[in-house]
């Protein structure tokens, strides 16, 4: 592969698709924040951010939300680094926001921007079929599509920056909301003395059945909370949504209440834990115990 990449950010989501982008036989080098989750990555790093960015044609960035984002770009635009003809992709879910801003100021500086948050946790970026849509240039877009190729199995190009961010939040209004009412379900079918597998598989063959159900059952089942997907980064994604949703005037009801649940839990000391740990809250609330 003839594409220079540097990846940045290792966290549950980044290092499987580098790793997968490595895999494929892209030049691929990786920098974090932490330098010890570079060293113990598996993948050749580098310690030095500018050196990284100076010497590769991509950058790739993976990270928490717009926070860091804003603060990693801000580095990098103030690094003193030629960033002309470089291409910079964002996979991060941020504030729409965000990314026309990030997009804005590499512009000037000469550099092309893709907006390419991924629909999808842990297992689905292990196995490269994560879903992505992207914003930007589609002529970069399409230039680049081999890399989006190895790391998802459904590609969708959204258009002008914002929108696939905004896709993303919208599909994790639905995911939050999913991952809740399980829970609900789930806690109430125990409380009233149903076998919990059997209650699973009954609503994984009837209107519970969804990609979070069969993502989940196990986990629930376990009450393993072990992170693919946090609390803490649903909570984030559901607070973007409904700041989108005011200033559009537009109601979200369920996603309001799904986030202040996502709150508690947090508030309860989940916010590192897998976000089908809100069960907990459910269970907190209903007085139930195993």
């Amino acid at each position: 592969m003839s594409k220079k990449i540097g990846w940045i950010g290792l966290g549950h989501m980044g290092l499987p698709m580098a790793t997968n982008l490595f895999n494929a036989g892209y030049d691929i080098h990786v920098w974090n924040r932490t330098l010890d989750k570079a060293k113990e990555s598996g993948l050749p790093y580098k310690r030095d951010l500018n050196e990284l960015v100076k010497e590769k044609d991509i950058i790739i960035t993976m990270l928490f939300g717009s926070e860091s984002v804003n603060d990693l770009y801000t580095r990098i635009l103030k690094s003193g680094v030629d960033l002309k003809g470089k291409l910079f992709i964002d996979m991060t879910t941020v504030h729409p926001e965000t990314a026309r801003k990030v997009a804005e100021d590499l512009i000037k500086k000469g550099a092309d921007f893709l907006e390419a948050p991924v629909l999808g946790s842990v297992i689905p970026a292990k196995k490269g079929i994560l879903t992505i849509v992207v914003s930007g240039d589609q002529d970069k877009f399409d230039q680049n599509r081999d890399i989006f190729e190895v790391l998802g199995k459904e590609i969708f190009y959204m258009g002008d920056y914002g929108i696939a961010s905004t896709m993303k939040l919208i599909n994790n209004t639905v995911l939050g909301s999913f991952m809740a009412v399980l829970s609900e379900a789930f806690a109430f079918a125990k409380k009233v003395g149903i076998d919990p597998e059997l209650a699973l598989s009954v609503l994984e063959n009837g209107a519970g059945r969804s990609l979070v159900l069969e993502a989940k059952k196990e986990k629930l089942l376990k009450e393993d909370y072990s992170t693919h997907f946090s609390v803490g980064l649903i909570h984030k994604d559901l607070t973007y949504a409904i700041d989108i949703a005011h200033k559009n005037r537009y109601p979200l009801f369920l996603t309001s209440v799904t986030r202040e649940l996502f709150n508690s839990a947090k508030a309860y000391g989940l916010e590192d834990e897998d976000f089908c740990s809100v069960l907990e809250i459910f269970k907190k609330l209903s007085n139930y115990t195993d």
